[in-house]
């Protein structure tokens, strides 16, 4: 038992395999039939060759909410990176026979599971990995503030779907994550094509949602950064060349969609469509209503969908000093991002949870590591077992999100309490993947499992290769 423990905590591959089974597992069929605009852009894209919608015969794909007439065409209010991501795996499956039109509830399933929960599975992967390896935190501690955030959190009540805001947030994460690793070494050519890497990971966050684009901004510029003892120099100039190049990559594909469909390469989606409670207006009143909203007592409050996350407030604030200006762009991230989702109109219309937190929570999560890695008096096993029940606790509030529905309009009221009864009336047709699907990265995990057992069996260390490197 505590070789196979041993394993789980100590790599990074079963953890990616578990969490995108998991949210395989979980995605169900009211959500995908709830958001049927994330697949109508998908069909648009690889049935009809254009962003516009309205040109399916399927009558769940007749253009509804969160779209606008421009021009003479319907198009979505939203950034199209999260069409284009759907659409990669649906050109695929449609050539495979599994399109809309045969069976919606697989096809949007495996869509879904291949772009979004795909996405979240390897960022959180990611995560962990520089949590531990990269920025020196307990294995214990990492692995628990990535569960915090993957299950304990809204992160699982979104993952069952194609949205925005989640495959905006996996970006910023495998950004941060790969902008840590060209820090590591910046003289080297590793360090500045992680740099680059950086760089298109940050762009394809605002090409997929503009709600991140506040933490993108920090991000882009701790990139041109580098700490030093006495303060902060500019980044060699070769890295950020190499960074500058990779935020332009990244985001070149926005400015073209916004220039041929909206006239200017400048002019976003929810402007052209005049979405105007998108808008930053800062009022007092505006403010405190939506502070108490998010960490008050409002019906979104952090601490009850994510209680785990909410103790890595504190957390937040007190980044260690090895973190150097990683720990301050991660504050300042956070801070910038709450400001602005405090000092727009709306909170996120229907949703389950703090959803425009979403992009905000791995810095947050990272503030979690930092209460869990404590070496005070308290015993470490009680400050984890602590850790633990409060991931659980997250578990439990966000499972009937992910399994029931996120369709919740009474923002006022605690969503759990309404989706949580309904559980009962599920039946198998609610989880479409259920069956092959899931059997592959289950027989994936299994092979793994077994080749890690039967290495340590020949005596190789976990950590090496049956070659002995490292």
């Amino acid at each position: 038992m505590h070789s196979l423990l041993h394993l789980f905590r100590s790599r990074s591959t079963p953890l990616f395999l578990c969490l995108w089974i998991a949210f395989g597992a979980a995605t169900c069929a009211g959500n995908l039939r709830d958001y049927t605009l994330q697949q109508m852009g998908v069909d648009a894209l690889v049935a009809h060759r254009t962003f516009a919608l309205g040109l399916s015969p399927l009558p769940k794909f007749a253009p509804g909410g969160d779209t606008f007439e421009y021009r003479g065409r319907t198009l979505a209010a939203k950034q199209p990176g999260q069409f284009v991501w759907g659409a990669i795996p649906y050109t695929f499956l449609r050539a495979a026979g599994y399109g809309y039109e045969h069976d919606y509830d697989r096809a949007a399933a495996l869509v879904t599971w291949l772009s979004a929960g795909l996405l979240a599975a390897l960022s959180l992967a990611a995560f962990e990995r520089t949590l531990r390896r990269r920025l020196g935190f307990d294995p214990a501690a990492s692995l628990l503030a990535t569960l915090a955030l993957g299950i304990g959190s809204t992160w699982l009540a979104y993952s069952g779907i194609a949205h925005h805001d989640m495959e905006a947030a996996a970006f910023v994460i495998l950004a941060m994550c790969a902008m840590v690793r060209s820090r590591s070494r910046p003289a080297t050519t590793a360090g500045w094509v992680y740099a680059t890497i950086g760089g298109i990971f940050l762009g394809w966050s605002v090409f997929t949602s503009m709600l991140p684009a506040p933490i993108v901004a920090v991000l882009g510029l701790y990139g041109l950064t580098r700490p030093s003892r006495h303060g902060y120099t500019k980044a060699p100039r070769r890295l950020v060349v190499a960074h500058a190049a990779g935020c332009l990559i990244g985001v070149a594909p926005l400015l073209a969609y916004n220039a041929w469909y909206f006239g200017s390469p400048f002019v976003p989606a929810n402007v052209a469509g005049d979405y105007s409670d998108t808008y930053f207006r800062p009022g007092a009143a505006l403010f405190f209503d939506h502070v108490d909203a998010y960490v008050g007592l409002g019906g979104l409050a952090l601490w009850k969908y994510a209680p785990a996350l909410a103790v890595g407030l504190i957390g937040l604030i007190a980044l260690p000093a090895r973190l150097a200006g990683l720990g301050a762009a991660a504050l300042l991230a956070f801070v910038v991002h709450f400001l602005f989702v405090t000092n727009i109109e709306t909170l996120g219309t229907c949703s389950y949870g703090p959803r425009y937190l979403i992009p905000a929570m791995p810095f947050l999560a990272m503030g979690l590591a930092v209460v869990l890695d404590v070496r005070w008096r308290i015993q470490r096993g009680t400050v984890l077992l602590m850790g633990a029940v409060l991931v659980a606790a997250g578990l439990a509030v966000n499972l009937p999100g992910a399994v029931v529905g996120t369709m919740n309009c009474d923002l006022t009221q605690f969503a759990f309490l309404e989706q949580a009864p309904r559980w009962k009336s599920l039946t198998a047709e609610n989880w479409p993947l259920l069956g092959w699907p899931l059997l592959c990265p289950i027989a994936a995990l299994l092979l793994w499992v077994g080749y890690r057992f039967t290495t340590e069996e020949r005596g190789v260390p976990v950590g090496a290769s049956s070659a002995g490197e490292t």
